[in-house]
């Protein structure tokens, strides 16, 4: 297993790092890509979010993961004594290298990992006769 420190600039070269961080959102999780020989392994930390607060969306080849996590607030009154855990809106991309199966994309979300898989489409080649 080979580890990429910095993935956007290595296996997605034409990503703005602005758009894969999601600076203008309230959080950004955690994201681990490992890419397979089919396609790619792309994990989020979302401990606390719903899956019902987490939209996914393809467009063209940018992979767009946006959701919310809400705050816990106690019914009765109370006041915070600590505050660490980040809540609000976020926003993931990430440009993916090559062209996309649609049909075959999962999506898990289990013990606070939300786990995409993005396999690749199978090459369709034609040869066009001349007439």
């Amino acid at each position: 297993m080979k580890y990429l420190k910095h993935y956007s600039f290595i296996f997605f070269p034409n990503s703005d790092e602005n758009e894969l961080t999601g600076k203008d959102y309230d959080w950004v999780p955690n994201i681990d890509i490992l890419t397979v020989k089919n396609g790619a392994y792309i994990v989020l930390e979302v401990a606390g979010v719903n899956k019902e607060d987490i939209k996914i969306e393809l467009q063209n080849k940018l992979l767009v993961i946006t959701g919310v996590r809400k705050r816990f607030v106690p019914e009765e009154e109370c006041e915070f004594y600590s505050m660490e855990i980040a809540e609000g809106i976020f926003k993931r991309k990430i440009s993916v290298p090559y062209q996309v199966d649609i049909e075959n994309i999962k999506v898990e979300i289990k013990d606070g990992m939300l786990k995409i898989f993005v396999p690749k489409a199978t090459e369709i080649r034609k040869e066009i006769v001349i007439e």
